[in-house]
């Protein structure tokens, strides 16, 4: 595993593209703004749930 490259990560990342293009929304800026910001939700509510509840 210490071959696999950007390249083989890109290929990997078309193909469940294509694979699953009636499933997902289309890859572009949009996309990546909205699931950016919603893993960031996600990380404020663990961080809620640990200063709540300590380490």
């Amino acid at each position: 595993m210490g071959d696999f490259t950007i390249e083989d990560m890109l290929a990997m990342q078309q193909a469940l593209q294509e694979k699953y293009k009636d499933k997902w929304e289309p890859i572009g800026p949009e996309a990546g703004k909205h699931k950016l910001l919603w893993m960031l939700g996600e990380v404020g509510e663990v961080i809620d749930i640990i200063k709540k509840n300590g380490d």
